[in-house]
């Protein structure tokens, strides 16, 4: 593990390998949420608030610019790249408000159904924070190209959490037990909560660390910490999903204590 100023900075499978990890992400939030949009329809439950609308057309727009900024630097218009970048700074305030009045507003809502399930305001928090923190510092440190790549990847993994959630764990989960939300202690559901909300995206976070072994023989140190990062929130995640203090907490914040 080394320092950024002796990691190579580029190599020609780059191009290549971030935009295959672009690709897998736009694959699974398109198929996650594609799935589920089917079965609510089948239901006759394909019905939002308008923030869910709003919170749709943002993060996709993120996903649209990360995906235009990806091909720029292929095509190595990296002027164009800089100038929208600044885009993506302004993004970063406005999925962090869309993003919480979206998760209190649809909780509420959905609060005392069967489609609530009010400790998982944990994860959806926890989500943004990476975002945010990833994202962030990813654009604050834009001139160490190595980076700030590596970060705006990994910002953008973590929206593949609700893409995995809403058919890989559902489809995985019986295979092993019962469904994480269905135990109540953390001695009970932890693994299984980790293993099936966070592992799919923790397999592509970690690919990048794979694919660096390989090519440089060596893991960046900013990606080192973003991964200690990811799992120390993660982690707390499956801690609080079955706390019975946070669940308090949650119904404080939504409005329904």
């Amino acid at each position: 593990m080394n320092h950024s100023k002796t990691f190579a900075p580029y190599v020609p499978s780059d191009r290549n390998f971030f935009l295959l990890l672009l690709l897998a992400a736009w694959a699974a939030i398109a198929s996650g949420f594609g799935y589920e949009m089917v079965q609510m329809s089948i239901h006759g439950k394909l019905h939002f608030p308008l923030i869910v609308h709003i919170h749709a057309v943002v993060y996709v727009g993120w996903l649209v610019l990360f995906t235009v900024q990806i091909l720029l630097v292929r095509t190595k218009n990296l002027a164009l790249h800089k100038k929208l970048g600044m885009l993506s700074f302004g993004f970063i305030p406005l999925l962090l408000v869309v993003g919480l009045l979206t998760v209190i507003i649809v909780q509420k809502q959905q609060y005392g159904t069967p489609d609530g399930d009010l400790h998982f305001i944990c994860v959806q928090f926890g989500n943004l924070l990476m975002f945010c923190c990833f994202a962030g510092i990813g654009i604050y440190l834009r001139k160490n190209y190595v980076v700030h790549k590596r970060l705006m990847l990994l910002s953008t993994l973590v929206f593949t959490e609700p893409g995995f959630a809403r058919w890989f764990s559902i489809k995985i989960a019986p295979l092993f037990g019962d469904y994480f939300w269905n135990y109540k202690t953390v001695s009970q559901g932890y693994w299984r909560f980790w293993g099936y909300d966070v592992l799919p995206t923790l397999i592509l976070v970690l690919a990048i660390g794979i694919y660096d072994l390989v090519t440089r023989k060596q893991l960046n140190k900013a990606y080192v910490w973003a991964v200690l990062f990811y799992l120390l929130v993660t982690g707390l995640e499956g801690v609080l999903y079955y706390n019975d203090t946070w669940f308090a907490m949650m119904k404080h914040l939504i409005g329904v204590a």
